[in-house]
């Protein structure tokens, strides 16, 4: 693929890629239509789906978020197609206490899974590649580090499978489960046992606002302004923190829900009640799954937890979806939402040197000084 371009800031002028499988590191610059095009192909046909490393995610997070410019995709290429992309920042030191190179991946306040998009077919494959990059193109990074992996999925297995085959040991730490609603490989629904809990949940919110219905408002012009008002509305908006309080992080929002919506994998969803909306849920979908991003609710009716009768309702619905999942894309799962989504994912942070003798030697110097460091902790 001629529009890709290894990055050599140590050279004047980037030679392009020839033909097979290449490492390379893009600048938001360097992805053009056709390369922008080959990476929804990926996207396509990836071992495990991930919207947040989609272009419809990135392209504006590179355009609008903090650091946005810093960002590389990190990618392997073969010819006209991508066969690996991963959002990376280039870092000088890995951590406080480690001064080395390192490349990790960029976790912006969206970016809420961080599993590579992988070519199903060319899984193992490319991360022999990716692990394999050249000191030129990795910057002289002497790690890879990849936060909020998926564990126990085809991705990981890869991953362990290529750094075995490169004798590579690979580490994850800061591993932690979040709620989901799944079904089982019978179609069967996890955990689906609370449905009267669930339904007596919300009743204390109806007799004070009155009847509770849930909305589709996917297809509602007005939808995202009116969930970026109720999130500014309550503490966030307080605090700073909302959406609607920074111009750039706005404007990264509703484009994002522009392109999503525009292919018909947005899902905006409200829970009303004869006033108006109590909650809002902003998901997009990939591959067989719905990934769940933003939540809002009007804070007159915290008590009742709005945001987790939102949750409750979605299970209730699960049933007659026709989609395989849904993740809740939080940090780990409160004692609330796991008695409503009771299924778990895995995920942690890993960390593999990249193969070459200096990378392994620096590595494992690093993970014994850590583990002699807990051990006297």
């Amino acid at each position: 693929m001629r529009d890709l371009r290894p990055i050599d800031r140590g050279r004047s002028e980037s030679r392009p890629v020839r033909a097979g499988a290449a490492v390379c590191l893009l600048a938001p610059e360097d992805i053009s239509p056709r390369v922008e095009a080959a990476w929804r192909d990926l996207a396509e046909r990836a071992a495990e789906p991930n919207p947040c490393n989609e272009p419809d995610m990135l392209l504006p997070a590179m355009r609008h978020l903090p650091e946005g410019r810093r960002a590389r995709l990190l990618v392997v290429a073969d010819g006209d197609r991508l066969d690996a992309v991963l959002p990376v920042l280039a870092v000088r030191r890995w951590r406080h206490r480690v001064p080395v190179p390192a490349l990790v991946s960029w976790a912006h306040d969206f970016q809420v899974l961080g599993t590579p998009l992988v070519d199903a077919d060319r899984a193992t494959r490319s991360f022999c590649a990716l692990l394999q990059a050249p000191w030129r193109v990795r910057q002289g990074a002497v790690l890879l580090e990849v936060e909020d992996l998926g564990d126990g999925g085809p991705v990981a297995a890869a991953l362990d499978e290529a750094a075995a085959s490169l004798g590579i040991d690979v580490r994850r730490r800061d591993g932690y489960e979040r709620a989901v609603l799944a079904r089982t490989e019978d179609g069967a629904l996890v955990g689906d046992d609370r449905r009267e809990r669930r339904r007596r949940a919300r009743r204390g919110l109806e007799r004070q606002a009155g009847p509770v219905g849930s909305v589709d408002r996917s297809a509602d012009p007005e939808a995202v302004e009116l969930f970026l008002r109720m999130e500014a509305s309550g503490w966030k908006g307080r605090a700073g923190t909302a959406m609607a309080c920074d111009p750039a992080t706005a404007a990264f929002f509703r484009e994002v829900c522009r392109r999503f919506g525009a292919a018909g994998r947005l899902e905006l969803r409200s829970l009303d009640v004869p006033d108006g909306p109590v909650a809002m849920e902003m998901a997009v979908h990939a591959g067989a799954g719905a990934f769940h991003l933003k939540t809002a609710h009007d804070e007159r009716y915290r008590a009742h937890v709005p945001g987790i009768l939102a949750m409750v309702d979605y299970a209730d619905r699960f049933a007659a979806e026709s989609i395989a999942f849904r993740d809740v894309c939080t940090g780990g799962p409160t004692e609330m939402e796991a008695r409503v989504w009771p299924g778990r994912r895995a995920l942690s942070t890993v960390v593999a040197p990249f193969a070459s003798p200096v990378s392994r030697g620096l590595v494992a110097a690093v993970a014994s000084a850590q583990e002699r460091r807990a051990r006297q902790a």
